[in-house]
């Protein structure tokens, strides 16, 4: 993989996180290196943001179903009382009626798009955000020279299994995929953050472009700002909290991640 590039495909794959552990970690190594492969995966997610933005436009105007169903209903109905001497279907006046047709069309759309929102019926409306009503934050200190002791700024700190179902169950999530997930901290405890569930999310690494990689790249970057003394602890954990993903424009000075943030590897993932 080192000499040539990524495929769409395996792009997609490790995107859902369907590689094997070994072949993701390949992959990832590859994406750290390679601007192409890093910027054909960063089109491939918009597209797919893109797409889930159309179908919930869909879903918005997507006409009432008790009209056309009943009218469907009533045609139905009436085809099948009369003689059998054909099929019903072949009786139907189809090509006049722009009602039926229009009916059938709608329940077929209706039916369609509330079958594909079914499956996708436990994740949260915005993947890569945290619900602030659930997940508003909290710390368990607020000391600089602690955070950025050498011990704190070292550590990773696993969620412990029983939290993260907490969390899991919380977001309607009740069969999560491992290591398609990373089980965030807001607040990271490299800045003082606690494994409070309200603290805790899970985030995705393959919804969109804000993904938990481009949050564990904010998360290095704050505590480099607070313990070099450029920035304020207080200020770091509170706009981690209030939109982490403003706090990443804020800091990096874009609108957009990093290319070099994609591929970004700080915290595990969920196992």
């Amino acid at each position: 993989m080192d000499d040539c590039h990524i495929t769409d495909q395996e792009l997609l794959l490790e995107a859902d996180g369907e590689l094997s552990y070994a072949r993701a970690a390949r992959v990832r190594q590859h994406l750290a290196t390679c601007w192409t492969c890093r910027s054909r995966k960063v089109r491939l997610e918009q597209t797919i943001a893109d797409f889930v933005e159309l179908h919930r436009g869909l879903d918005k105007n997507v006409p009432p179903i008790d009209g056309p169903k009943a009218l469907l209903a009533a045609r139905l109905a009436q085809a099948a009382a009369e003689p059998a001497a054909r099929p019903w279907f072949t009786r139907l006046n189809w090509a006049p009626n722009r009602a039926l047709a229009a009916a059938v069309a709608v329940l077929f759309v209706t039916v369609l798009l509330f079958w594909s929102s079914s499956r996708s019926r436990t994740r949260p409306v915005d993947d890569f955000a945290p619900n602030s009503a659930w997940t508003p934050g909290a710390v368990e200190t607020q000391s600089r020279e602690a955070v950025c002791s050498a011990a704190q700024s070292a550590e990773v700190r696993q969620v412990a299994a029983s939290v993260a179902q907490q969390v899991f169950n919380l977001y309607g999530i009740h069969d999560p995929q491992p290591r398609s997930y990373e089980v965030d901290y807001l607040i990271p405890p490299t800045l003082g953050g606690s494994e409070d569930p309200r603290n805790l999310w899970p985030q995705p690494y393959s919804s969109g472009v804000w993904t938990a990689r481009v949050k564990d790249a904010l998360e290095d970057r704050l505590h480099s700002l607070v313990c070099d003394g450029k920035l304020d602890l207080a200020t770091a954990q509170h706009d981690l909290a209030r939109n982490w993903i403003s706090a990443y424009k804020k800091y990096f000075r874009t609108d957009h991640p990093l290319l070099n943030h994609v591929a970004f590897v700080k915290d595990p993932p969920w196992e």
